[in-house]
């Protein structure tokens, strides 16, 4: 097996040592260059920089059209890799390859798309999922090679469970790919749902819902499009959540959206439909994250504040 092994992003790099280590990789596919962040510096894809660690070759096209295909052709892969590249693969690109595989991070045909793991957060699922397929012309509706699941516990970030996955992906590609003629493969079981690619507005609380759907979304959110509500008429993230989404304290008092009180150990404590959650990191506009006892410090009038209007 001759990998190129195609993907931009953290997530899989892991899966990109375990696979060269077992000596399957032969090149890289990955995402160009971009400018961003602070000073519009020049940001490089964390798999390109793996791969230069790893001397191996890499390949950074903008499209993955005739000169793209040409440059691929001459370096001899017959297997092609994709884990959270985020390029479409069209049939001529496909045709290069014997074997075309994809890692996604979800129990498929659940959550296909390019946000997985933000749904499984925000929609409270109790498990999580690997999947390597395929690769069909439809996203992510390939049939399946093998899976496997793993526990959710209601704590989970977006940035967290993306560090585990990442660690969990590895040794499973590892397993499989190092003896891939032992499994056969299947077709996806069930109705699909859908992953979508995410925008600033998901981030936004409505206080109305139940307190285990504020959590997730909250740790779904986190580092990006952050969780936000309105405070005094204006914008306030809210970052980080304590405890689990699984066991929440019961409100039946307070209108949603009341900042009850401050709790030192957890943050603030604050009401929804039916019970209540406790933020323990903040950010206003223009300001970096504070967590809940400094935030008050700065804006005591919060508590008893009405967030949301």
């Amino acid at each position: 097996m001759k990998i190129l092994f195609a993907a931009t992003g953290s997530i899989a790099v892991p899966t990109l040592e375990k696979l060269n280590e077992l000596g399957l990789v032969k090149a890289v596919l990955t995402s160009p260059d971009e400018k961003g962040g602070r000073g519009n510096k020049i940001i490089q894809p964390p798999v390109k920089i793996k791969a230069e660690e790893l001397s191996l070759p890499y390949y950074q096209p903008q499209s993955l059209r005739t000169e793209a295909r040409g440059y691929v052709r001459t370096l001899g892969c017959d297997t092609l890799v994709s884990f959270c590249y985020g390029k479409i693969f069209g049939p001529k690109f496909l045709s290069l390859f014997e074997n075309k595989y994809n890692i996604h991070p979800s129990l498929l045909p659940k959550y296909r798309g390019c946000s997985p793991l933000y749904e499984s957060i925000k929609n409270l699922d109790r498990e999580g999922g690997i999947s390597i397929q395929e690769i069909a012309l439809e996203v992510d509706s390939g049939d399946i090679i093998a899976s496997m699941s793993f526990p959710l516990d209601g704590t989970e970030t977006l940035s967290s469970l993306e560090a585990e996955v990442a660690l969990i992906s590895a040794e499973f590609a590892g397993s499989v790919f190092s003896n891939i003629g032992s499994y056969e493969k299947r077709s996806q079981n069930g109705t699909p749902s859908f992953s979508r690619l995410l925008a600033k507005e998901d981030g936004e609380v409505d206080f109305s819902a139940s307190g285990a759907a504020i959590h997730a979304l909250i740790r779904a959110s986190y580092p990006w499009p952050k969780a936000f509500t309105t405070y005094n008429g204006e914008k306030l993230s809210l970052c980080s959540v304590s405890g689990s989404a699984f066991s929440l304290e019961e409100n039946n008092e307070y209108e949603a959206g009341t900042v009850v009180a401050l709790d030192r150990k957890r943050g603030l404590k604050i009401a929804a439909k039916d019970s209540f959650i406790y933020v323990d990191r903040l950010q206003s506009p223009s300001r970096k994250e504070l967590d809940a006892l400094s935030f008050v410090n700065g804006n005591r009038d919060i508590i008893g504040a009405h967030l949301g209007r």
